[in-house]
């Protein structure tokens, strides 16, 4: 999981998504549901079970939300089985981010809600609380209630400095200082503050060094957004320049996507020159994009038709 979970920092989880299926179907699956190497071993379905969950991760950042919802459910079943509350609560998580990119801010903000009724029955960890609240910061921000976004953000920042009770669940991803920058600053975008956007992004870019690549991008890709609500549009180009091309060989449906909404965005400035250069430059950049997703859907299409 570590070695898939740092490639998928570099390059995507479209590239990798594909191969982490194929690992669950002929590596892991054996152990769980019969054969000769079938175990008893709740270990075996707890890393079942975050190994699924890192699939719905890739999934959806292969722009594939109705896989990554299946592979989510899955996980958070299986760490039942596996006895790993930790887990089952990082997985909640994971549904609410996929709420919200599905445009359902009430079901994301219970998806958090009852993470945080399981986690409160211990062990206790301040990451996977302060991602939580992160979640339902990001909820009461899509419903427009700014005072309750900040207080929950507020809540969370604070979480971080709490303290655990015991040792974390090895298989949960971290959620730090800049993890909740990018929350916030997807908070506060949506909540029409442009400034405080910016800020948040620029915590990002500092916090997220650049071969960590896709959070990287996306800490610039707030940035780009927020100079562009700001009437900066050349200064928008200037960064945007940057994203492209440190993230040539990133197979991220969701990078792309951003990418085109700034295409569209820059639109009425295409009138000043560096502008009307950059979306030429991003037109292009896009139709190359277009073609490497098809082709990591069609390889993604052909593993699901291999499983079955």
């Amino acid at each position: 999981m570590r070695s898939f979970r740092s490639a998928d920092l570099q390059v995507g989880g479209g590239h990798l998504y594909g191969s982490v299926v194929k690992y669950l179907r002929t590596e892991v699956g054996p152990r769980l549901f019969g054969g000769d190497d079938a175990v008893e071993d709740p270990g075996v379905f707890t890393a079942a079970a975050g190994l699924t969950e890192m699939a719905g991760w890739m999934a959806h950042d292969a722009g594939r939300d109705d896989r990554a919802y299946s592979h989510f459910l899955r996980a958070f079943h299986l760490s039942k089985a596996g006895q790993d509350r930790q887990l089952g609560v990082h997985v909640l998580a994971s549904l609410s981010h996929l709420a919200h990119h599905r445009a359902d801010p009430n079901g994301a903000i219970r998806f958090a809600q009852a993470g945080e009724t399981a986690l409160a029955e211990g062990p206790a960890n301040p990451e996977l609380r302060a991602r939580l609240l992160a979640m339902q910061a990001r909820g009461r921000a899509a419903l427009g209630d700014d005072h309750e976004t900040r207080t929950l953000l507020g809540k969370a920042e604070s979480a971080l400095t709490g303290s655990s009770s015991g040792e974390p669940s090895e298989w949960i991803s971290h959620f730090d200082s800049g993890s909740l920058a990018s929350e916030a600053a997807r908070c506060m975008r949506q909540l029409g503050r442009p400034a405080e956007t910016q800020s948040h992004a620029e915590a990002i870019i500092r916090l997220r060094p650049s071969n960590r690549t896709r959070s990287h991008a996306f800490g610039q890709l707030f940035l780009t957004a927020a100079l562009i609500d700001q009437g900066e549009p050349e200064h928008a180009c200037r960064v945007l320049q940057d994203v492209v091309e440190s993230t040539q060989s990133l197979g991220s449906y969701l990078v792309v996507q951003q990418l085109r909404e700034i295409y569209e965005r820059l639109t009425p400035y295409a009138g000043i020159n560096s502008v009307a250069e950059t979306r030429q430059m991003l037109a292009e950049t896009l139709r190359q994009r277009a073609w490497l997703q098809q082709w990591i859907i069609s390889g993604t299409v052909e593993t699901q038709t291999e499983q079955r």
